[in-house]
């Protein structure tokens, strides 16, 4: 049985917020594609998990909070908040919301919409 869009956001979430690099990279296609505020930012699970430890060096508490998923047929929609603090950087606290294509128990797609100058910030820094 293949699982539900919103657990497999909610699989890929915990490990995040755990640093499981692992389990994430399990959670996402190879060749997934990831849009940010309209532009495309990432095509590759490597380029997904560069992403992801650059924001974790530079927020070394970083996390994100779930605030509320729903699913629909292969898609979820989750919205979120990202926290952190850094020595060098801004703090990080950024709400948005995330809209992931699932197939085969794997993200193929994410659109994430936020609106966060810190974050940009630390992206544009790598």
């Amino acid at each position: 049985m293949t699982p539900q869009p919103h657990k497999v956001w909610e699989a890929y979430n915990e490990a995040e917020n755990t640093r499981d690099f692992t389990a994430m990279a399990k959670l996402v296609a190879p060749d997934i594609s990831i849009t940010v505020n309209g532009i495309k930012s990432v095509s590759s699970a490597e380029e997904d998990q560069s992403e992801m430890r650059h924001v974790m060096d530079m927020y070394p508490d970083y996390r994100r909070i779930l605030v509320e998923i729903l699913s629909c047929g292969n898609r979820a929609v989750a919205r979120w908040q990202m926290l952190g603090s850094s020595p060098t950087a801004p703090v990080l606290n950024a709400t948005g919301c995330s809209i992931v294509t699932v197939k085969d128990g794997q993200i193929t797609d994410a659109y994430l919409y936020y609106d966060s100058a810190a974050l940009d910030s630390v992206l544009g820094q790598h």
